[in-house]
């Protein structure tokens, strides 16, 4: 049996915090940016790209002031990682389709995320410990807009972007594969049978 099962209690006025709005506006956007995508006209490419832009700043916005308007909680710790990841994914996606993006870097990003995703519900399905991204991983998701960005709009010397993006994808790939194996080593999966399992949630940084 696992050691300890996670109880998140999400609360309705979670909803309502302003770090939490601004990481569900990146969602809401997506099918506007895809749709944007689909046009060529210099007032969908300044329509589309004006929205990647709000998309950007609500990743950058939304921890800080979930730090500083003391909002941290469940479900921003759910949103925000899963806003980037499908928004990355999905316009990844569509730039690939409707673009040049190339086919094995969108493959490499998405494989990344899905691990990722994968490793962060054993965690969950096995401790108390609801998962967020490093430093590694902020930093990756900027590279890949800005690459995506640059595909979307053909910019000059993009390839350039999406060889930094893929840099960062790789080493933040391997920077979360080291602390999901330190992890491992550091808790069991078996507890003595009149051991109390913990109610308590932990945070760490995977």
């Amino acid at each position: 049996m696992p050691s300890e099962r996670l109880r998140v209690s999400i609360k309705k006025n979670e909803f309502f915090y302003i770090s939490n709005i601004l990481s569900l506006s990146r969602i809401v956007l997506l099918p506007f940016i895809v749709f944007g995508l689909t046009k060529k006209t210099d007032s969908y490419k300044i329509f589309t790209l004006s929205l990647m832009a709000v998309a950007m700043i609500t990743d950058s916005l939304d921890g800080i002031l979930a730090r500083r308007l003391k909002e941290v909680s469940a479900l921003g710790k759910i949103l925000d990682p899963v806003g980037d990841k499908l928004s990355i994914g999905v316009i990844a996606i569509a730039v690939t389709i409707l673009r040049d993006f190339p086919w094995w870097a969108m493959g490499f990003i998405i494989l990344r995320d899905v691990c990722i995703i994968i490793g962060g519900l054993f965690i969950v399905s096995h401790w108390t410990i609801i998962t967020s991204s490093n430093i590694w991983g902020k930093a990756t998701s900027i590279f890949q807009s800005l690459s995506i960005i640059a595909y979307a709009f053909e910019v000059p010397y993009k390839s350039h972007t999406l060889t930094v993006a893929i840099v960062f994808t790789g080493v933040s790939f391997i920077s979360y594969s080291m602390e999901f194996i330190n992890l491992l080593r550091d808790r069991k999966l078996q507890v003595p049978s009149d051991q109390v399992p913990s109610n308590k949630a932990e945070d760490v940084s995977l």
